[in-house]
């Protein structure tokens, strides 16, 4: 490369429309509208950085006013960032009315025009609503959202976007060749990637590769010196993911967190790679380019689905990242997630069975309420064995009985468990509905230890309306501890303890004589104090 002082980014900038890049449809319209001699008195320019706003409104001022030499004189630039106060805006409302030197229009450039204050861009709307006829406005700005309505009326917006990796690589190959300055295809698809769409910023990565690496850009040198990982370590990651060779992936993590490379990058990398797994692997197109073969050779370890519940995996844990304290141990357990798939697949497999049996069990529950119902009022509805009505509540426990053997072919889990795991289940639920804060149902499951016979869990009440409202909650109780141990034969059962039952006393003597019958140390205290009714 020639010794220079002028950056890439400077010596290359567009010098007519035909070099901009990427922006075609921008291009068209304004060569369409110089052709037609329809140039609009304000235009905004919006859209990411390096995208080439600037330049395209230097070279559209340059071409409205046809002049090769000399056009610099009907060009004012304003940087709005540093030049954003109503006094400002005033020096060009005065300068405005002085027609140009040279050419036909004066041109007002405004960039970062988001950043003027609200005073100034109040000052600035009458000159952009009726500027003399030899006055263009261009503005431009990366924040559209922030500049306020009345101002974007009063414009013909141009949106750019950001340049695609193709557009990018073919500038810096051009430049390689000028320059004589050697390089790989992959070096060059880094430096487009990891500029985001912003020529700017790949030009201004390119110079300092250029550097770092002496005219000679290798994968090895760009990973190197951009802190980011080459295709191959994701390719050689993604094979120990296959393998589900948990200290593989680990031990070539811990490389990676060692050569200091960025989680978040990494993971994102991680992400991405998979995603050109998925694409390729479902594009059907004739693939020629070497990289492509390769996501598509490997993707077809993969089948679709895990492909995306892997890139979900990643994308949950970036999302987490920032709320985590240790979070070398948090991406590490990203990556075992990640060759743990079958295990997550069983168990959302599972949580989703648990549901439909909850659910099952609660509309049966329902149905077989509002039979009993119907029944204690003097059957409302009837049933009749040679027709039964479809739209009936007894048509429905009718279905119910039809496809029993098909709900019975469902395989539920039925792992082994004690009495012990049992109690531990039942205190979690206690446990939860006390953090939910239902006190009272609390009160009433604590009343008494739940007696364990075989797969059935008794709850003892003492009265029938505690009864009632505890049997509104089996349903619940059997669905979490169901679920806790990882057994649904287990039921769930109320009982009313008669025993326990309120008793009429007759008088207060009666009510003495049975609480001393339950406990004998009553009758002790009535002896030590002397005590009497």
């Amino acid at each position: 490369m020639k010794n220079s002082s002028i950056s890439s980014a400077s010596e290359y900038r567009p010098k007519d429309f035909n070099e901009m890049i990427g922006q075609d449809a921008i291009v068209k319209t304004l060569s369409n509208a110089i052709d037609n001699q329809k140039i609009p008195q304000a235009l905004l320019f919006c859209g990411p950085r390096g995208v080439g706003k600037t330049s395209c409104a230097r070279i559209l001022a340059k071409k409205i006013n046809d002049l090769d030499k000399n056009f610099e004189y009907n060009i004012f630039e304003l940087d709005a960032a540093s030049n954003n106060s109503v006094e400002d805006i005033r020096n060009i409302t005065e300068q405005i009315r002085i027609p140009p030197q040279y050419g036909k229009f004066k041109v007002y450039i405004i960039d970062e025009v988001h950043m003027l204050s609200n005073a100034a861009f109040n000052a600035f709307l009458k000159s952009l609503e009726e500027p003399p006829p030899h006055v263009v406005f261009i503005l431009a700005t990366t924040e559209k959202n922030k500049i306020i309505p009345t101002i974007l009326s009063r414009c013909q917006i141009y949106d750019f976007k950001k340049v695609d990796n193709n557009s990018i690589i073919g500038l810096l190959s051009k430049i390689c060749k000028e320059k004589k300055i050697k390089f790989d295809d992959n070096s060059l698809q880094i430096i487009a990637e990891k500029s985001d769409g912003s020529i700017r910023d790949s030009l201004s990565m390119f110079d300092r590769l250029v550097s770092f690496t002496n005219s000679n850009l290798t994968i090895d040198e760009v990973t190197s010196n951009l802190n980011i990982l080459d295709y191959k370590s994701y390719f050689d990651l993604s094979s120990l993911i296959t393998n589900k060779d948990i200290p593989g992936i680990l031990s070539m993590y811990d490389k990676i967190y060692n050569r200091g490379v960025d989680d978040v990058n990494f993971l994102n990398g991680v992400s991405k790679h998979f995603r050109e797994l998925l694409i390729n692997k479902l594009d059907e197109s004739d693939i020629k380019d070497d990289l492509k073969i390769k996501y598509k050779k490997q993707g077809n370890d993969y089948s679709d689905e895990d492909l995306i519940l892997m890139i979900d995996i990643v994308n949950e844990c970036l999302i987490n990242y920032q709320k985590v304290n240790e979070k070398r141990i948090h991406t590490e357990i990203c990556l075992m997630k990640l060759a743990s798939l079958d295990s997550i697949k069983k168990k959302n497999s599972l949580i989703k069975t648990s549901e439909f049996s909850d659910e099952a069990i609660s509309k049966e529950q329902e149905v077989n309420e509002v039979l009993q119902v119907n029944k204690e009022e003097n059957k409302l509805f009837t049933l009749n064995n040679d027709e039964v009505s479809s739209l009936s509540i007894a048509s429905l426990n009718f279905k119910k009985s039809e496809n029993i053997e098909e709900e019975d072919n469902i395989e539920l889990p039925n792992d082994d468990f004690t009495d012990n795991d049992i109690r531990i289940a039942w205190k979690k639920f206690c446990d939860k509905e006390k953090v939910n804060g239902n006190n009272n149902m609390l009160s009433l499951l604590n009343m008494n230890d739940p007696v364990i016979e075989n797969n059935s869990i008794i709850i003892s009440t003492i009265n029938k309306m505690n009864q009632k409202e505890v049997k509104g909650y089996k349903n619940k109780i059997q669905a979490f501890i169901s679920k806790e141990l990882n057994n649904y034969g287990i039921t769930v059962d109320v009982s009313l303890d008669e025993v326990k039952q309120k008793k009429n006393f007759v008088d207060s003597k009666d009510k003495l004589d049975t609480l001393v019958k339950e406990n004998d140390n009553i009758s002790l205290l009535i002896n030590e104090f002397k005590l009497r009714i």
